[in-house]
């Protein structure tokens, strides 16, 4: 049994830790609203469950620790993507993620890398030994950072129809895999390279309808016809699922997509 004295002195320390999270939280949270959420999302999370109170002491230091671990596993990953960015020096891929767990040489003899995180797929494509487009496929559950995305920061949460702008689509229904891939004007960057948005099965399978919609992109364009219509009914109804950024034009990017036969080879072990 422990002391009474012993335990009046933990529950000191547990207030105390708890007012300097309290006094903290209004700067955090100003660092969340100026686009640092890969640096607070952990610590505001850890705040949130600590000032709505515990009963035990000990178990609040048990949930404080467990909570506070659980959320920070992330912000690696997001650290990791912070530091990529268009006509960025190709070394800081490898310097940033290790070795490529895939290479491959893409028609128009682009050299295309596929790095892997805990929490999602990025695929560079590099000249001049610079980043001259990339994309990123997050694992169900991570939602990178998209501020500077004509997309936005609620880019995951809608549907491509809230971006306003399409310059140029690409689209596959077949057995090495479904996607649909459009290029935007607009973000942050926008005058330097274009937003790039996706949805791709390889990451989660599509709803029913969701794929006939696809089906019906792909016969557009087969077929030349409709071509407006039936993309307009998909970005209406289809949320994407992966994005990125280019100065090459959705063309050159799509052999960076991911077959499901690539996908399920990088995620053998």
């Amino acid at each position: 049994m422990i002391p009474e004295d012993k335990n009046n002195d933990v529950q000191k320390e547990i207030k105390d830790e708890l007012k300097e999270l309290q006094d903290n939280q209004e700067s955090l949270l100003e660092a969340r609203s100026n686009g640092n959420l890969a640096r607070t999302i952990g610590l505001l999370s850890v705040v949130s469950i600590a000032l709505g109170g515990f009963n035990d002491s000990f178990d609040a230091i048990e949930k404080m620790i467990d909570f506070g671990l659980s959320q920070m596993t992330d912000i690696p990953s997001h650290k990791k993507l912070e530091k990529v960015y268009i006509r960025s020096s190709a070394e800081i891929l490898d310097q940033t993620f290790g070795a490529p767990v895939y290479i491959k040489r893409a028609t128009g003899n682009d050299v295309i890398k596929y790095y892997k995180d805990d929490n999602f797929i990025i695929s560079s494509i590099t000249r001049d030994n610079a980043i001259v487009a990339y994309l990123v496929f997050p694992d169900d559950g991570f939602e990178p950072e998209t501020l500077e995305h004509a997309g936005g920061a609620e880019f995951f949460n809608q549907p491509f129809n809230a971006i306003e702008s399409v310059n140029e689509i690409r689209a596959s229904f077949a057995r090495t895999g479904n996607y649909y891939i459009e290029e935007n004007n607009g973000g942050e960057f926008g005058y330097l390279y274009s937003s790039v948005s996706g949805v791709s099965e390889f990451i989660s399978p599509m709803a029913e309808g969701n794929r006939k919609l696809l089906s019906e992109v792909v016969d557009s364009l087969t077929m030349d016809e409709n071509i407006a219509k039936s993309v307009q009914s998909l970005r209406l109804h289809t949320t994407p699922n992966f994005y990125g950024y280019s100065t090459l034009g959705v063309g050159a990017l799509e052999e960076a997509i991911l077959s499901n036969t690539e996908y399920r080879l990088i995620h053998k072990s």
